[in-house]
């Protein structure tokens, strides 16, 4: 079975740098590696090739850089027209593997031929407050549900069974190759945090409820600091990206109250980060979230 890892990375060659050697330490490395380099320079690039030269042979690299390519859905398509691999398993630039990350993944898809899509679990989730799942789950209902929450962070060790879910986490996702001959990329409509439940979504109605954690495969996201929104603007691209979803899903389950039930939900938290920060750009980005994902005119993926 052939393996494609792809890293889209922007501006991040120290965490990039972490992530491809987490890589090449693999007990099963991937049969290519495809990096995909938005930055405007050429640190990353001149320092990943340099230290994949010290270890020649033992994967095949695809290193693209383009600083053009517009963001990270389209840095994936780039890489998904590429890519060599029967499996395409999708990576951030700021994780690190543990070395049966790969194996476990493949280990995954042969297992269970019927799967179409798995995702590893993260290991170094930040502590959460008292009582957040439950929290999360009472204001995620309908197509908003989300399986994924309480299971990062929470499950130790190895030889767990697969779990059923809707969404797979992009930067932990792999799917067989013949999901993007079926399902196309949204490079329409401005999705980033949801880029990954919108895809996994349209993936779930194109080929059946054929998507499952793998909690066997694990890794760390070290989060970097370079290319993240803050305070309002992540809570306004946060909102808007919701209400996108719902209406662009509205035939597909999604119900009003779910979504009103869900905007209470992100204003709490809203509030909750402005009270945490003594910022009102939090809740200010929230009602900016509200009425630009109302006014969004949605187009076809």
């Amino acid at each position: 079975m052939l393996i494609t890892a792809v890293i889209p990375t922007r501006n991040r060659p120290e965490d990039l740098e972490r992530a491809v050697l987490s890589v090449c330490a693999q007990t099963r490395p991937p049969d290519e590696l495809a990096i995909i380099d938005q930055s405007p320079g050429p640190e990353s690039r001149e320092r990943i090739l340099a230290l994949l030269a010290t270890r020649a042979g033992a994967i095949k690299v695809d290193y693209v850089h383009d600083p053009s390519i517009p963001g990270l859905v389209a840095a994936r398509q780039v890489a998904v027209s590429r890519a060599l691999g029967e499996i395409v398993c999708f990576l951030e630039d700021d994780v690190v593997l543990e070395p049966e990350y790969i194996a476990s993944l493949e280990a995954g898809f042969v297992q269970h031929p019927q799967m179409i899509g798995s995702c590893g679990i993260v290991t170094n989730l930040p502590p959460l407050p008292r009582h957040y799942f439950r929290l999360f789950h009472f204001f995620h209902r309908g197509i908003f549900h989300d399986t994924r929450v309480g299971v990062h962070g929470v499950m130790a060790g190895s030889g767990h069974a697969l779990i059923a879910s809707n969404y797979l986490s992009g930067g932990l996702s792999a799917y067989r190759r013949e999901v993007f001959a079926k399902v196309p990329f949204d490079l329409k409509n401005g999705f980033f945090a949801l880029e990954d439940i919108d895809f996994s979504t349209r993936v779930s109605h194109a080929c059946g409820p054929r998507l499952y954690i793998n909690p066997n495969a694990r890794l760390e996201h070290r989060m970097s600091p370079a290319n993240r929104a803050v305070l309002g603007p992540r809570q306004e691209r946060k909102v808007r990206e919701f209400v996108v979803f719902y209406k662009k899903h509205r035939g597909r389950g999604a119900r009003p109250m779910h979504l009103a039930l869900l905007a209470c939900g992100l204003f709490l938290e809203a509030l909750f980060q402005a009270l945490r920060e003594r910022s009102v750009a939090p809740v200010a980005g929230y009602f900016r979230g509200l009425w630009r994902g109302a006014r969004w005119k949605v187009l076809p993926s």
